[in-house]
């Protein structure tokens, strides 16, 4: 049930929803506190009609019993006494039945004859006024000793008063009377109206108040909401162009490592067709020169040592040069899987150093655009080089292994390592290229080193360009 309703509820404005429960809060209060005050006036109402009316029984009797409470007991002329007062005259238009009750519980006088001498236990009101204290309620006559009245009337005042006899004060007999409720019931309704309707008044003054209050405090809302609204359209706004803008730049990336590694391709191509073929056609010529002068018998002297020194120069430039053209070229990787792209980097560095390196990779790893797959391939490349410069026989590890979406590189070494954001400070292009260009593909690049506790280099990327968009 509370599962039905809480989805309509929710549906309505917070200041809605605070004014009907608290409406309902109110008129629950304003039912408990009119009750309360009902049963306060109706007692009140009682107690006083039958404080009026003891006094003025009690006066009357004060007269017509001094010899009963004496211990004399009822005789026919006090009998004849309260027939006068409670049958035959004026006071029996209000008090329409009175009874005398002896401690054992036998009716000692009543007004209706019949009853006089019977006998009942000694319970409730009447016990209590025995104990010594005025009872009264407005009865339903339900009592066993309320026969006679059930068949006349439907309720009545019940007033019991104790009556002390004079030597001792003991309460030596009851004095039970009823009194008409007719201009009773009537007060008490009339002062259950008014009542009612001052709590009425005061719980709808209460609620106007709050109404007032919470349309207010409604508005201010209301207002705010607005303006959240907006910020959050404007917000949106900004995040679609910042989204679209992130495409692009990915775009860019992407085409700017395809172009980069053709960039690379063609200087490592023009560097070994241009000058790498001049400068060994100009070896071929001075090597040619140097026989032809051995074979004309050159004079012995500073030339041939001259010849030499420019040949070993122009060697050494020719292989650095050819060492700097393998290096700027990358093979085809465009047919190979994202792991066995990760084996050829490693595999191309064990071919140039001579070096040895403990390789783990995950074959779960084999789909991947080829601008990720460009990427690994040069930091596994230019990490195992800055570790094989600077850390010359120590163990080299690449692991690498699927996590979800993402492909997790680590690449260390056992070297002495170093400080690691001194590096970056100093301009280390290395660190940096590979750094930046993890991070333009949407990945995560980490340096962990310390100077004596090796390196290792961490990189996060995704497995799709689609996970680059979102990263």
């Amino acid at each position: 049930m509370s599962t039905l309703l809480k989805g309509p509820f929710r549906m309505v404005s917070f200041s809605h929803q605070f004014l009907a429960v608290s409406f309902g809060i109110l008129v629950a209060g304003m039912i408990i506190i009119g009750t309360w005050i009902g049963h306060q006036i109706e007692n009140n109402t009682v107690n006083r009609a039958a404080a009026i009316a003891t006094v003025y029984v009690e006066s009357i009797l004060a007269t017509r019993l001094q010899a009963f409470l004496r211990g004399g007991g009822i005789d026919r002329e006090t009998r004849a006494a309260l027939d006068r007062v409670f049958v035959e005259g004026p006071l029996s238009r209000k008090v329409v039945r009175f009874k005398l009750w002896s401690p054992d519980g036998t009716i000692l006088y009543s007004s209706d004859e019949l009853q006089s001498g019977r006998r009942f236990p000694v319970q409730g009101l009447l016990a209590a006024a025995f104990a010594g204290t005025v009872q009264s309620r407005i009865s339903n006559l339900d009592g066993p000793d309320n026969a006679s009245e059930r068949a006349r009337w439907s309720e009545l005042l019940e007033v019991y008063v104790p009556l002390r006899s004079g030597a001792s004060g003991k309460v030596s007999t009851v004095a039970e009377f009823y009194h008409s409720t007719e201009n009773l019931g009537r007060d008490i309704r009339a002062a259950k109206r008014r009542g009612w309707a001052l709590v009425a008044v005061a719980t709808a003054a209460m609620y106007l108040m709050l109404l007032a209050m919470v349309r207010r405090a409604n508005s201010t809302i209301a207002h705010q909401q607005r303006d959240l609204n907006r910020q959050l359209q404007q917000l949106r706004t900004t995040l679609g162009e910042n989204n679209r803008m992130r495409e692009q730049l990915r775009d860019a990336a992407v085409r700017t490592t395809a172009l980069n590694e053709q960039f690379l391709h063609r200087l490592a191509a023009d560097l070994h067709d241009g000058p790498a073929q001049e400068i060994a056609l100009a070896l071929m010529r001075l090597e040619s020169l140097g026989e032809e002068r051995s074979d004309a018998g050159a004079t012995q002297g500073t030339t041939p040592r001259t010849f030499e020194t420019i040949y070993r120069a122009l060697n050494a430039s020719l292989a650095e040069l050819r060492n700097m053209a393998s290096e700027l070229g990358m093979p085809r990787i465009a047919e190979l899987s994202f792991a066995d792209t990760i084996r050829r980097a490693v595999t191309d560095f064990e071919e140039k150093s001579e070096a040895k390196v403990d390789i783990e990779v995950d074959d779960a790893l084999a789909e991947a655009p080829l601008a990720i797959r460009i990427t690994v391939y040069r930091l596994i490349q230019e990490s195992l080089n800055n570790g094989w410069l600077h850390a010359r026989g120590a163990t080299q590890q690449v692991l690498a292994r699927r996590d979800g979406t993402h492909a997790l590189i680590e690449v260390a070494d056992q070297g002495p390592g170093f400080v690691r954001q001194a590096a970056f400070d100093s301009g280390r292009l290395g660190l940096a290229f590979m750094r930046e260009r993890v991070r333009l593909l949407g990945g995560v690049f980490e340096v962990e080193t310390e100077p004596g506790c090796g390196t290792r280099i961490l990189a996060r990327l995704p497995l799709s360009l689609d996970e680059t968009a979102s990263a």
